[in-house]
């Protein structure tokens, strides 16, 4: 009994694998895909990253090697503005 058990397991789990490698992902089949409502590139590229808010949690800042950016509306899409930038 157990070793059926085992054999099923492992059968699914290579199954799995198998269409993970070369089809859609799974979350594919089960999710929509999102559209993105607005397009914003921000760049965290570097050896760290900092993340700090003001009291209210109004204005957020993000801190990397690239530079300082800040978000005036609570961190939305479309309200990061480049403080300070480095070359």
């Amino acid at each position: 009994m157990k070793d059926q058990w085992m054999k099923a397991m492992f059968l699914i789990v290579s199954v799995l694998l198998l269409a993970n490698l070369f089809y859609k992902p799974l979350s594919s089949i089960f999710f929509s895909q999102a559209e993105a409502k607005a397009s914003q590139i921000l760049n965290f590229r570097g050896n760290g990253v900092s993340i700090t808010c003001s009291e209210d949690g109004r204005y957020v800042y993000a801190a990397s090697s690239t530079g300082i950016i800040r978000s005036t509306d609570f961190g939305k899409p479309g309200t990061w503005n480049t403080v300070v930038d480095n070359p």
